[in-house]
């Protein structure tokens, strides 16, 4: 009796057993055959983690090998918070050293997703300490940030990059895919506590590149100096000031006032950090005589000798054009030369007139005043003239003086450009090692050089006085325009742009400057405001460049 009990237990017991493995078996078949392709991923992310691969962004040099923008390898911290099981435990330990209130770590932990930043960018040390606490959860990842080693210098021109490392502005943004290269990644197979055991598939990352800028790192900042300092002087809104090789293009400075730091471009309005030569135009005022002159010297219709029987002012239709200093005789005589010189608007006007729209329209497109350049540089404006076929009666009085057409202070570098270069335009760059380059005759070599000479007069018997440079002869042309007025209807009477634009050895130009002042307040004229600041930035930059001085300079 006892015996047949005992089998009938076991029997039950091995049926049991039995019938557990069936469920079991079952239970298997239906999770690795059944619904295998559900949770076959699943198996695999819990297995298996991807790491990424970061790429150093790429630095941008000066002409000279000087760093300008660089990246440092800094740490990032991070939490997934399904996986941090202790987040009062956590948050207390993690406090002190990110420096923040467990309060405020608590917040950020009960945000929803699971990936929460505690610390950006951060000192490695820091990141450090972190991972050598093995907390469950928080996750440490290496992060470059972008440093301007050298503060506000050049800063609207390099731009800046966000929080994921892209550039948002400058060169920055310009050249962003060769600076930034292309992130690698792997595949790690983990154990269950995430501990890499081996690399399963690896994609390998694309390296970044490294620019070199045509930019003088010294000669930029004795610019912005230079630049900052007349703004000042002259309680003026803001300025600007290029220096160009007129050679090879290659734009060795380009300053902005008001400056900003490009390490806290978050807290500088918008307005400051752009690169207003090249993306702002205004009316050129007296310094665009000069392509009205080219294109009277072009036609064969003058030389610099013609002389004209100017009276103090000239109507044409509705508009009456006075010049611009006091005491004119009610008529004299000037030469081409003289009127260019003196700054005459009614010379300039009359010689206009005899110029015709034709001609000097075509002289506007050749210089290429109605299309960009094509700078290398983002957001960069072409200049404004109104159609020829709706110019009115008294447009040819405006557009010969610089009033009713609009260009970037870059496409009035470039414009004397082509003069200094024996009437060649070189595609203005910022960035060196250019292969495709454009470079297109403007004016002939004769007429570039007439004008050079007609620009020394300027300098040594006109309005450019103040330009003058020790050792060195020195051709350029003033300007003082009037501003529009904010509301429209006419054009200011204490709202000026005053600027000087030279180039200099004048007899073989190295270099070409121009300064322009927006709204000076304390002196508004170009001669007084913007002149000085061109000899005391060609002063330095001819020093720097090592260009030697001009055999018949005094």
């Amino acid at each position: 009796m006892r015996r047949s009990q005992a089998n009938r237990r076991i029997l039950a017991s091995a049926c049991l057993l039995a019938l557990a493995f069936l469920l079991l078996a079952g239970r298997s078949f239906y999770l690795q055959v059944v619904r295998a392709s559900e949770y076959a991923p699943r198996a695999e992310r819990q297995q298996l983690a991807r790491q990424e691969i970061p790429v150093k962004r790429g630095i941008i040099y000066d002409r000279g090998g000087d760093e300008l923008a660089v990246s440092k390898r800094m740490a990032t911290i991070a939490v997934d918070p399904i996986e941090l099981k202790d987040k009062p435990g956590a948050a207390r330990l993690l406090a002190p050293m990110l420096q923040m209130e467990e309060s405020d770590i608590l917040a950020k932990l009960a945000q929803p997703g699971n990936f929460v930043y505690l610390g950006r960018r951060i000192d490695p040390a820091i990141g450090e300490c972190v991972t050598a606490m093995e907390i469950p959860g928080v996750i440490v990842r290496s992060e470059d940030k972008r440093i301007y080693p050298n503060g506000a210098l050049a800063s609207q021109v390099l731009g800046y990059v966000g929080t994921d490392n892209v550039g948002l502005a400058g060169i920055e943004l310009q050249y962003d895919q060769v600076l930034s290269g292309k992130d690698g990644s792997r595949q790690v197979l983990t154990d269950l506590s995430g501990r890499p055991l081996e690399i399963v598939a690896e994609e390998a990352p694309q390296e970044a590149a490294s620019i070199t800028l045509t930019i003088d790192k010294d000669i930029q900042y004795l610019t912005e100096q230079v630049l900052a300092q007349t703004v000042e002087q002259h309680e003026a809104l803001r300025g600007g000031a290029i220096v160009l090789d007129p050679r090879t293009g290659e734009i060795v400075a380009m300053a902005n006032t008001p400056i900003f730091d490009a390490n806290e471009y978050g807290n500088m309005p918008s307005e400051a950090q752009r690169n207003a030569c090249i993306t702002d135009q205004f009316e050129p005022g007296s310094t665009f005589k000069m392509v009205l002159v080219a294109a009277a010297l072009s036609a064969g219709i003058v030389t610099p000798d013609t002389v004209y029987k100017l009276a103090p002012s000239i109507q044409v239709w509705d508009r009456v054009v006075h010049e611009a200093h006091e005491e004119v005789p009610e008529e004299r005589e000037m030469t081409v030369t003289e009127i260019l010189a003196q700054s005459s608007n009614v010379g300039a006007v009359t010689l206009g007139m005899d110029v015709g729209k034709e001609r000097l329209v075509q002289m506007i497109r050749d210089f290429g005043f109605t299309a960009k350049l094509d700078v290398d540089f983002p957001g960069e404006v072409a200049g404004m003239m109104l159609e020829p076929d709706k110019w009115s009666g008294a447009t040819i009085a405006n557009v010969p003086i610089g009033h009713g057409i609009s260009a970037s202070a870059l496409q009035l570098a470039a414009a004397y450009g082509a003069v200094a270069n024996d009437g060649i335009l070189v595609q203005p760059h910022l960035v060196r090692d250019h292969t495709d380059l454009y470079a297109r005759r403007v004016v002939s070599a004769e007429v570039a050089a007439t004008i050079r000479s007609m620009l020394v007069a300027t300098v040594a018997e006109g309005t450019g006085k103040a330009a003058r440079v020790s050792g060195y002869t020195v051709a350029g042309k003033t300007g003082t325009a009037q501003k529009v007025k904010k509301g429209g209807g006419g054009y200011s009477h204490d709202e000026f742009v005053a600027s000087f634009i030279g180039m200099v050895p004048a007899e073989s130009p190295r270099l070409v400057i121009f300064v322009w002042v927006d709204e000076p307040t304390n002196g508004y004229l170009g001669s007084e405001v913007a002149a000085p600041a061109f000899a005391k930035i060609a002063a330095f930059a001819l020093t720097q460049l090592g260009i030697p001085p001009s055999e018949e300079a005094e």
